[in-house]
């Protein structure tokens, strides 16, 4: 702790008296893209609980849900086309893969084994020493990479133009209604016109030659309308939303593979039910991950 408190009176020293044109100096963004044979380190961590309120038929039921998640698995990127935003064929040797529900924490099936991620047509396979992987033993997985051709990209948040250090942008609204479908993943929907996504450059600093920079970016989601059962759904009330807001620590010009990222997420909506009866739902997790280039 003191090292950091040492750390920022030499900084703030240095802007002191340091020339005005640094402020000036803007950054492009740039993230690195993946190809084959690549091998990475990554270790991602998420806790957090769901409050459910529900008033219905003259009686109340509270309940507090727990939720979380740990992966710690490296990754070797056997097959990716130039050009294709996700490769077709790699591994995840997971030393471990573990959910926490209300039921307690339980290991995933492929926990400390190899599992083989192949496109097949226009969808991923998934095996573990030749051996099918069903969507039933692996659903988050299965879900991560079969998602829908348009979802968003990493380089989705970032702005097109360059900016400072302390300056910040707006994602557009033609890729910030896509960002905002994949966070319901049709169980909510959004009111895309006043939703927002931001970000900010935070700070920049040199590391094996690489510019690296911490970034933030906010994403705020006004919900409209909450899934109860099979395409039925309900309006909430004004004020209802969804928030993201992640601090990631990365390389900014492409050059290397890393991330250290945190994320808070928030979640507070409301509706009204038949009978004069109510729905509240408040959510809080928080989230690491991070991804370093395995060391050959």
């Amino acid at each position: 702790m003191f090292r950091a408190l040492l750390t920022c009176c030499f900084a703030v020293g240095l802007l002191a008296g340091g020339s005005a044109l640094a402020a000036d100096e803007t950054y492009t963004l740039k993230l690195y893209k993946s190809k084959k044979g690549d091998k990475t380190e990554n270790e991602k961590k998420e806790e957090g609980k769901t409050n459910v309120d529900v008033d219905f038929g003259g009686a109340n039921k509270k309940e507090e849900l727990p939720n979380g998640n740990k992966e710690v698995y490296t990754e070797e990127i056997l097959e990716k086309k130039e050009g294709d935003r996700r490769p077709t064929k790699l591994t995840r040797k997971y030393t471990v893969a573990e959910k926490t529900d209300k039921n307690g924490t339980t290991k995933a099936v492929y926990s400390g084994k190899t599992v083989l991620i192949e496109k097949k047509g226009d969808k991923y396979a998934l095996s573990v020493d030749g051996k099918e992987l069903s969507k039933e033993d692996a659903p988050e997985l299965y879900k991560s990479f079969n998602k829908k051709d348009g979802d968003p990209q990493n380089e989705d948040f970032l702005p097109k133009d360059a900016v400072k250090v302390g300056g910040g942008w707006k994602v557009p609204p033609e890729k910030s209604e896509q960002i905002f479908k994949s966070l319901g993943e049709d169980k909510m929907k959004v009111d895309v016109k006043k939703s927002t996504v931001s970000g900010k450059l935070l700070k920049v600093y040199k590391k094996d030659g690489a510019q690296f920079g911490v970034l933030e970016i906010t994403v705020t989601a006004l919900v409209t309308e909450l899934e109860l059962g099979e395409e039925q759904f309900i309006k909430t009330k004004e004020g209802s939303k969804l928030v993201i807001k992640a601090t990631i620590d990365a390389c900014i010009d492409g050059t290397i593979e890393f991330e250290d990222s945190k994320i808070d997420v928030t979640i507070d909506v409301s509706a009204e039910l038949p009978n004069n009866g109510s729905l509240t739902i408040t959510a809080s997790s928080k989230g690491t991950e991070k991804t370093r280039a395995a060391k050959k």
